[in-house]
């Protein structure tokens, strides 16, 4: 394909090229004493015509697969054979002319279409290979046939055979270096690709907990200010509610630890989906989450705490075949705005209270919900 395109834009110069070469040698007459350049200068124009008109025809069908197919269908593949085909026969048929009349630039043509393409075309070896050899029989089938001067033959045999070797190791070469860049791009893409993902993946567990996906302690603390300050502002009550799982330690201990992170991840998806989209789910560590609650009470947070407990006795979580039960104890505290104590408050005011809370239900039975109002 990059030959395709490389050939789409080299046409815009080689067909005009061929144009005027043809109208330079079509419309010059012969000098005089040589009348047979006339109908060398003819020979040469229609060929130069030709290869005009082949170029544009090539070059459109090539603009079509660049422009539509964008990719290296046999179709693409047999264009660019092809092409190269063509010219290198033009090389050779414009080179006979020359011999045969033995003026013009004699086979440096067919020499420089052969490095021409070999610079300039990108083709795999098992492409180039054929191409070229066929490319040097068929010239010397013709100059076995043309009309050429015995004291030019030898020459022009090893000539023949040099050209087409030359472009062969030419285009190798070029393969080769183009090869190694494309590969070399696509390695250092895919390792770009591979440390943005790990950048990504670095930021997101600097501030969530990497087995359920929730916010981790450090994080939630510092939304947990900025709400406490956004709340002294409004003013508002703020909450809080700590939540433990019950017998944690048993499910791991029957289940093992793949069954105690199947029942973390699937509470922490219960409790987010039983909250409100304003509502901050975390996870303190372990079996222990908290939940901050912006623009609630004392009332709505129990309620809240309800709801919660309620969500995790429905939950059923299968692990390996086995109904794994899920009971937890709730503290909750709450803050209103405006008072003595919250001018001087911070997060871990509420979450101390909130925690005493917690305690007091673990001691009371668990799997219930209990609330502690913060200090001064």
């Amino acid at each position: 394909m990059e030959s395709l395109r490389r050939y789409r834009i080299i046409a815009c110069f080689t067909a005009p090229l061929h144009l005027a070469v043809a109208g330079i040698f079509g419309t010059g007459g012969a000098p005089s004493g040589r009348p047979e350049l006339a109908s060398w200068g003819t020979a040469i124009a229609q060929a130069h015509l030709a290869a005009a008109a082949g170029v544009v025809l090539t070059a459109l069908w090539a603009h079509w697969f660049v422009a539509y197919r964008q990719r290296a269908t046999a179709g693409a593949i047999g264009l660019q054979i092809a092409v190269a085909a063509a010219y290198l026969y033009f090389g050779a048929h414009v080179t006979l002319i020359d011999l045969a009349f033995n003026t013009g630039a004699g086979v440096a043509t067919y020499l420089m279409i052969c490095i021409m393409f070999g610079v300039l075309a990108l083709m795999r070896p098992a492409i180039s290979v054929p191409v070229y050899l066929l490319t040097y029989l068929v010239f010397a089938w013709l100059l076995e046939r043309a009309t050429v001067s015995a004291s030019q033959l030898t020459s022009v045999r090893i000539l023949a055979l040099v050209a087409p070797a030359l472009a062969l190791m030419t285009s190798w070469i070029n393969w080769s270096q183009y090869s190694k860049a494309v590969l070399l791009r696509r390695q250092l893409s895919r390792s770009n690709e591979a440390m943005a993902a790990q950048q990504h993946e670095l930021a997101f567990l600097a501030d969530h907990d990497a087995l359920t996906g929730l916010y981790n302690r450090r994080e939630f603390m510092r939304l947990a200010q900025l709400e406490l300050r956004r709340a002294s502002r409004v003013p508002g009550e703020t909450a809080v509610i700590m939540v433990d799982l019950d017998h944690f330690k048993q499910i791991n201990d029957r289940h093992g630890h793949p069954g105690g992170d199947a029942v973390l991840v699937a509470t922490a998806a219960c409790l987010q989906q039983a909250l409100r989209v304003t509502d901050t789910l975390a996870r303190l560590g372990g079996e222990e989450f908290i939940v901050l609650l912006p623009d609630t009470g004392r009332e709505g947070a129990l309620r809240v705490a309800a709801k919660l407990r309620e969500a995790l006795w429905q939950m059923v979580v299968v692990f390996e075949g086995t109904n794994i039960p899920v009971t937890a104890s709730f503290g909750v505290s709450s803050m209103l705005a405006g008072t003595a104590a919250s001018e001087t408050a911070t997060v871990d005011t509420i979450y101390a209270a909130a925690d005493r809370a917690l305690y007091v239900a673990k001691q009371l039975g668990r799997d219930r919900v209990e609330y502690a109002a913060p200090e001064g």
